[in-house]
């Protein structure tokens, strides 16, 4: 069930005059998408506004443009009647710089989040609503319904929100409304789907090659897939934590439900990532702090191999339970 709609969001950018957004960690398409889309669309229709980006890519999408501010930089006055707003996030342990938030910089905060989560952050204003394919879909329906002019940047930064936590538009909740969007993002501006879709099909041979071997080395049990890339494959395909975790190479093979991708952190933790096709998996991983997500698409933390065991029980399990019912 949606919390509030687009039109909150609306208000509160229109309320303040100096808008500060943020995104989650481990940043991915969506939410760096969500985020500089968001911020060009307030610098085209709202000129006189003052708009503050805070984060890092982690070296991903290095064809787009990504310039980050710094908060030292920004000018005590601008800290006045300000709007910190979180995109594709919810609590502050999954947001980047969370610590601003929490040391109460921002007159007001706004959340813009698909995921179904209770934050520990008090939002003033929020707008959640799970049907969306992705955040920057949002976004873009913010754009939509309040009619902003929408320049050629911001529907590049948007698109590749929509792109890519879309499964480039092949996943469940991609519907009409998902390309009433991309017909909007298209409206007078150069726009082109190619200018993004072609640099996000170029290939590293690295992952090319991580890929194949873990193709060749998944592990299964019942209807669960899942493979452990440890800091020892890593090393081998010279590929970081945040590049070997494309835990769609698993994606339906045979008649597998769920499949998991298990990272090793450099901070000796392991990330799990989940995914099914259908099965509800969030409220699994929640039980893994940090961790839940989407339905059919969360996450989970592990600390060790024994949690990584239990993980994969607990799937197992939730896949008897839906066979069975």
């Amino acid at each position: 069930m949606a919390k509030n709609t687009w039109e909150i969001a609306k208000k509160a950018i229109e309320s303040h005059d100096n808008i500060f957004i943020f995104h989650h960690r481990r940043p991915d398409g969506d939410c760096l998408g969500s985020q500089f889309g968001l911020r060009e669309l307030i610098r085209t229709n709202y000129p006189e506004k003052n708009v503050y980006v805070f984060g890092d890519t982690g070296g991903i999408f290095p064809f787009f443009e990504w310039d980050f501010d710094k908060f030292e930089d920004v000018p005590k006055k601008h800290f006045e009647n300000s709007l910190g707003v979180v995109v594709d996030a919810n609590s502050s342990n999954r947001i980047q710089f969370a610590e601003y938030i929490l040391d109460k910089n921002f007159t007001h905060m706004l959340r813009i989040d698909h995921h179904p989560v209770d934050p520990d952050i008090n939002y003033d204003y929020t707008w959640e609503d799970a049907t969306f394919a992705a955040a920057a879909e949002q976004i873009g329906y913010i754009a939509m319904k309040a009619k902003w002019k929408v320049t050629t940047k911001a529907a590049k930064y948007t698109y590749l929100g929509i792109n890519t936590d879309s499964g480039r538009f092949q996943y469940e909740y991609v519907v009409q409304r998902t390309f009433d969007v991309m017909s909007y993002l298209h409206k007078d501006n150069d726009f082109r789907v190619w200018d993004v879709n072609f640099d996000l099909s170029k290939r590293d041979e690295r992952k090319v090659r991580f890929a194949a071997y873990v193709l060749l080395n998944y592990k299964s049990e019942g209807k669960v897939l899942y493979f452990h890339v440890t800091k020892r494959i890593q090393k081998k395909f010279n590929l970081a934590d945040n590049e070997a975790n494309d835990v769609n190479i698993l994606a339906n093979i045979g008649d597998c439900k769920i499949w998991v991708l298990f990272i090793d952190e450099p901070d000796g933790n392991i990330r799990a990532r989940v995914r099914s096709n259908g099965i509800w998996i969030n409220h699994i991983c929640e039980k893994y702090k940090p961790g839940g997500g989407h339905e059919v698409a969360a996450g989970a933390s592990c600390r060790s191999k024994a949690d990584m065991k239990s993980l994969i029980e607990d799937l197992k399990a939730e896949v008897i339970k839906h066979d069975r019912d």
